[in-house]
């Protein structure tokens, strides 16, 4: 049976305008703006919530605490690899939680003070503006909310049978959701101590919920897997949430507090301010000793402005939440990785562009590089976009090496023919993992293995894909095409990458290996243009002119019908400082170059190598040419 609550409102008749308007515009931010690269986060994220198909992965699940929660937290995080999809399961969640919310504080359904119920959905949209997952905690907040709610509506009105039920609970709460129990505890004992006739159970259920989850963790699970309750938890040690990002764990903790904190507030609102409490619909009526702020709101709200007073208020707490948690910084890198990832170069391109030189690390050089080989804009255009001497290993940087660097740097190892150097990326990232890669890893891996000749390696890291949501259709493709083709003797990919590749072990390390590599791989294969490109860049990059000048035959391997506009700027300086002639062949150099070179040296001579001087009056005509990047080691600063 459940008690009469004295005193409270009326649920009164129902305004949905401002739930439809904040959850509507939640919706549509999620799906069109931060939707898109919300999956890529999780995919190539070492903290992404694992998942597959098939009865032993979900039996894993259900051997330790929290298991169920967090298998449906992953399964739903798969969803997010539709941006429209991943979008709807976090607000559905979201709403879910703001109706549980509504239920424990039964505020008025038309009072403005509603707001407060959004403030859990808001945390989880903070999380989502960190491009983080915010289902793992979304999950386990709502089923310790629903257990809650159920209690309150179906607990009987003898003590003792309400004890056993709320034990009952405890048992079956922590199994599902692990610590999310303490949410659950809490929110039962602020129940009954605020509106049962016994308050001192509502002290007595703090100490016997802590008392079940000590058993559970001590006696019934063991000890390894107790543990796995600390994970599902926001303040569990540092060893446990190593891999969350630190504003990440702020919002995820007030979501997981907030609930309760938002409950007992309410409930000491009404108990302390008695017929005055803002929750009570007598506040809502005003006389002339009000003062006029009160009057001039208790006209609003009593005219039919009720809907407008709650989502200004909404407005005053979301757009500031969403505002201070955004994380431009990850949406940028985000995009490059989105795009280098699905070899979209163009677009890649565009955002590169739009990043200032001072925000640019080494990822943002690297992938940019990348996409101008792409678009065969390197040789031409290099210059033109940002460089920066201190930033000049082009294929082994691992500088702030976070998970998309990782990827960008396997990719290229394995484009430019260094399968065992991206064959090692691959495992230590796996390592990173606890051997629970993303999908991007494994069919690196298998495309690794398929270009060796090591076809049974290879499938076995194909089969671990077949069982992944989106992924798993191609990865069964292509095991049926290994059983006709074993060797994959009519995939042009495949055979290209064995026609290029290294087989003996190069030292992975930084420049000055990077050039020794390239050169080994142009040795085994001359016609391997992104090596000779890179090489070339990578001498470029380095000043190092007497080995780019060396190099400059093997324009003829692949077929230039002139000389690239850098080329012929690094050839100018070459000849400029050596005083050697070059040999070009038939090709030539631009008059314009020639021009724009005799102009620099004048400058150069007329300001008597005054550096400041001169950068300010060279960057805004020649900023974007090699000239500029050879005397002040950046590029692309006109833009």
């Amino acid at each position: 049976m459940q008690p009469v609550r004295e005193n409270l409102p009326g649920r009164g008749r129902n305004l949905p305008v401002a739930s439809v308007v904040f959850f509507g515009a939640f919706y549509l931010f999620l799906w069109l703006y931060v939707g898109p690269l919300l999956y890529h986060h999780f995919e190539i994220s070492r903290r992404s919530l694992y998942f597959e198909t098939g009865w032993p992965f979900l039996l894993d699940y259900l051997s330790y605490p929290s298991g169920l929660s967090q298998y449906l937290a992953a399964f739903l995080t798969q969803l997010c690899y539709f941006s429209w999809l991943g979008a709807l399961c976090i607000t559905l969640i979201a709403w879910a939680i703001y109706r549980l919310t509504a239920s424990l504080t039964v505020i008025k359904a038309d009072s403005p003070w509603r707001v407060i119920h959004y403030v859990p959905a808001l945390l989880m949209l903070m999380i989502c503006c960190r491009y983080e997952n915010p289902l793992s905690t979304g999950m386990a907040v709502l089923i310790a909310a629903f257990f809650s709610v159920m209690y309150e509506k179906f607990s009987p009105r003898p003590a003792l049978a309400r004890g056993a039920l709320f034990l009952i609970i405890c048992g079956v709460l922590y199994y599902i959701a692990g610590s999310a129990v303490l949410v659950f505890v809490a929110l039962a004992a602020i129940y009954e101590f605020f509106h049962r006739p016994e308050p001192v159970f509502g002290a007595l259920y703090l100490i016997l919920g802590a008392a079940v989850c000590w058993f559970l963790n001590t006696h019934i699970f063991k000890p390894e897997m107790s543990e796995l309750f600390l994970y599902s938890n926001p303040f569990s040690p540092v060893e446990y949430n190593l891999i969350r990002e630190s504003w990440t764990r702020v919002f995820e903790g007030a979501l997981f507090v907030g609930l309760p904190v938002l409950v007992l507030f309410v409930n000491l609102v009404r108990r302390l301010g008695k017929s005055g409490s803002i929750f009570r619909t007598s506040w809502w009526n005003y006389d002339k000793n009000s003062s006029v702020m009160k009057r001039v709101i208790c006209h609003l709200y009593l005219g039919g402005f009720k809907w407008i007073i709650q989502i200004a208020l909404l407005i005053l707490i979301a757009v500031p939440g969403v505002l201070f948690s955004y994380d431009y910084k990850t949406r940028r890198t985000l995009q490059m990785s989105y795009f280098a990832c699905r070899r979209m170069w163009p677009e890649l391109l565009v955002v590169a562009e739009k990043i200032p030189l001072n925000r640019y690390q080494y990822f943002y050089f690297n992938a940019l590089n990348r996409a101008l080989y792409h678009t065969g804009r390197m040789g031409n255009e290099m210059f033109t976009c940002p460089q920066n001497y201190d930033i000049r290993d082009l294929v082994f940087s691992m500088e702030n090496a976070g998970n998309q660097v990782i990827m960008e740097r396997m990719e290229l190892c394995l484009e430019l023919g260094l399968v065992n150097v991206a064959e090692r990326i691959a495992h230590e990232f796996l390592g990173w993992t606890n051997d629970r890669p993303n999908p991007f890893v494994l069919k690196q891996f298998a495309l690794i293995y398929i270009t060796k000749g090591r076809i049974e390696t290879a499938r076995v890291f194909l089969r671990a894909l077949s069982k992944n949501l989106f992924y798993g259709r191609e990865a069964k493709d292509l095991l049926r095409r290994l059983e006709i083709d074993p060797l994959l003797e009519n995939d042009e990919n495949i055979q290209h990458l064995r026609s290029i590749m290294i087989t003996n072990d190069l030292i992975f390390g930084p420049y000055p290996e990077e050039g020794r590599c390239l050169e080994e791989l142009l040795r085994i294969n001359k016609h391997n243009r992104m090596a000779f490109e890179y090489l070339i860049a990578h001498y470029l990059l380095t000043k190092q002119l007497g080995k780019f000048v060396e190099n400059l035959h093997r324009l003829d391997d692949f077929g230039y019908d002139s000389i690239p506009r850098h080329y012929q700027e690094a050839i100018l300086i070459y000849k400029g400082i050596s005083r050697k002639d070059v040999d070009l062949g038939q090709r030539g150099i631009n008059a314009e170059v020639k021009e724009q070179y005799d102009d620099i040296d004048e400058i150069i001579q007329r300001y008597n190598n005054d550096m400041e001087l001169m950068r300010k009056v060279i960057a805004p005509k020649y900023g974007d040419t090699y000239f500029f990047y050879f005397i002040f080691g950046v590029s692309g600063v006109n833009q």
